[in-house]
């Protein structure tokens, strides 16, 4: 006669021989232990079992035993509830999560969930609890974090909860460090979706433990910016297929996304729908269960301003339209499949150029600001010193080696030949504000790549005390993830970003340094424009952002069209950013 039972964390079962259920245990990970003649699975396998095989009454007993265990782990989120640990829209999410693992272990429900809140919400508690809760049906988890400065942040936040989770880095991930009982819990997730780019070895980890995963919480405030790019969570957690569709594309195409040849090979995604679709999508994650997006309120006033630059020289402003203007030539000359490469590169070169002018041109705002009391933090994009010298033979033969040995012989060949004459000299950012702020003394702080952990460390604790009046970071390395909010009202902060944020995900990351959950102090956001073409259009375009959309998903008071609001919440800006560039404007234009 078949039996049913439980032993510690494990579903034991003993059936008769049968040729057909080895195979279809071993699909469910099912372990065959020829000790005793029985099968050994994980908890999520019982509602995969052939329940009609068994006893009724034990597999009653059985559900009864899980249930029990389910409400018994959430009884810990009520507690921290009540001693304040989560605040009550964490602790309404946390039911959000912990219903969809609910749903999983009890009735083979989707093997994940999406956790999306805004940057600044609090997400780190609230997948600590779940950790802890999780943990308590001896269930692993395991936290991967960008870096060594979130993971130690989270790792005070998971003792805080008791949950004694394994943390690592997306650079460091095993995926055969996960298995049937592991909780993955991937934060900054959208970390994990980049497949083909610089990262893919990093993001297929990702993937793979994903799927060698009991269970995978995707942590982020950006997890897409177009709905194609979901499908890093589809498939690992199977929610299309719990939906009804065969694959990820079918289900992208109930939302009007589809494929088309790709003329350099392969496949690509379009959109042919509107904001209603976009809506759907966004909808249909949430009404399964499956997602949960929480915006953020800030308690304390956020200004946001876009002051121009007047103290960059004509000299330089000279020197950057000429170095935009010859690579822009090189580019109409190369052959189609370097263009891009050209302007790419031309970017880049223009925002290194730009962002050392306007630091210099930018000291008279940092020191007002420090006089008006505030304590300043200053973002910057680049720290390292460089010069390009391409006025002699000797100059273009050295940096001719360098690409050879770093494999760019093809862009250097347009680059070197474009801008041959020049020499362009590019002073370390962080060497000019040592210079220029000396006299701050131990009031000046940086937060870089260039420092060792124990002194980051001993940066934080002391711009969280108030005794740093200029931090300087990176956006590289605190840009994300990282607390520098104020949480004691003595700390007003002026948040100083000197190279403008290209896309809506890096703006959302950076502005949630400041101002996010437990912040007591005001916060003034500044992002300083130069006075020339390029950087005045995208300074208007930030300002735009601010204006219509900023005070509405950080926390501001003005009252902001919904229509607009959720535009900008179903990624109408990444999939046509035309039509919600002619939205905002149309709204600016009523705007009394």
């Amino acid at each position: 006669m078949p039996s049913l039972w439980l032993e510690g964390n494990r579903i034991r079962t003993r059936t008769p021989y049968d040729p057909a259920l080895p195979p279809r245990f071993r699909e469910i990970r099912g372990t065959w232990r020829p000790s005793d003649r029985t099968w050994s699975f994980p908890l999520q396998a019982f509602p995969h079992l052939p329940h009609a095989l068994f006893p009724r009454e034990e597999v009653h007993a059985l559900c009864r035993f899980l249930r029990e265990k389910v409400v018994g782990a959430w009884h810990r989120a009520e507690a921290w509830r009540e001693e304040g640990l989560l605040l009550p829209e964490q602790a309404e999410d946390l039911r959000l999560v912990w219903r969809a693992f609910a749903r999983f272990l009890l009735r083979g429900g989707p093997k994940g969930f999406l956790l999306a809140n805004g940057t600044g919400t609090g997400k780190t508690y609230l997948y600590s609890a779940f950790a802890a809760m999780a943990q308590d049906l001896g269930y692993r988890p395991l936290v991967v974090v960008p870096n060594e400065d979130i993971a130690r942040q989270a790792r005070e936040v998971l003792a805080l909860f008791g949950a004694g989770a394994r943390l690592t880095t997306y650079a460091r991930l095993n995926p055969k460090e996960a298995d049937e009982t592991t909780l993955l819990i991937l934060d900054e997730a959208h970390l994990a979706k980049r497949l083909g780019s610089g990262g893919s070895k990093r993001a297929e980890a990702a993937l793979h433990a994903g799927f060698r995963s009991a269970f995978v919480l995707y942590v982020s405030a950006t997890p897409f910016d177009k709905p194609w790019e979901i499908g890093y969570i589809l498939r690992p957690t199977g929610l299309h297929r719990h939906l009804g569709y065969a694959d990820v594309d079918a289900f992208l195409r109930e939302f009007k996304v589809y494929t088309r040849a790709n003329p350099g090979g392969g496949k690509e995604y379009y959109f042919a729908g509107g904001v209603e679709d976009l809506k759907r999508f966004h909808d249909t994650l949430a009404r399964a269960g499956f997602a949960c997006k929480r915006l953020f309120t800030a308690p304390v006033p956020v200004e946001y301003e876009v002051p121009v630059l007047e103290g960059i020289g004509a000299e330089e402003k000279r020197l950057l339209a000429e170095v935009r203007r010859r690579l822009k030539e090189a580019a109409r000359g190369a052959s189609p499949e370097d263009r891009g490469l050209i302007m790419a590169h031309r970017t880049l070169l223009s925002r290194a150029m730009l962002e050392r002018m306007k630091l210099r041109a930018a000291f008279g705002l940092l020191r007002s600001l420090l006089a008006e009391g505030w304590h300043v933090l200053l973002f910057l994009q680049y720290r390292g010193e460089r010069e390009l010298d391409l006025s002699t033979e000797e100059g273009l033969e050295a940096l001719w080696e360098e690409a050879e040995a770093r494999g760019n012989k093809v862009l250097h060949t347009y680059l070197l030949t474009a801008l041959a004459g020049l020499t362009l000299r590019f002073p370390s950012p962080t060497a000019m504000i040592r210079e220029a702020f000396a006299d701050l003394g131990e009031a000046l702080a940086f937060y870089t790549g260039a420092e060792t952990e124990a002194v980051l460390r001993g940066v934080k604790a002391r711009w969280d005390r108030g005794e740093v009046r200029l931090l300087v970071a990176t956006a590289a390395k605190g840009g994300t993830g990282l607390s520098l909010h104020d949480t004691t009202g003595k700390r007003p902060t002026a948040q100083v970003v000197l190279t403008l944020p290209w896309t809506a995900t890096q703006l959302d990351q950076i502005l949630g340094r400041t101002v996010r959950v437990g912040m007591k102090s005001p916060v003034r956001v500044v992002l300083p424009a130069a006075p020339v073409p390029f950087e005045r259009r995208l300074a208007k375009t930030i300002a735009y952002s601010l204006h219509t959309l900023g005070h509405a998903v950080r926390g501001g008071v003005e009252v902001v069209p919904r229509r607009v609001v959720e535009a900008f919440l179903h990624d109408l800006a990444a999939v046509d950013p035309g039509l919600f560039a002619r939205l905002m404007q149309e709204e600016e234009a009523l705007a009394p």
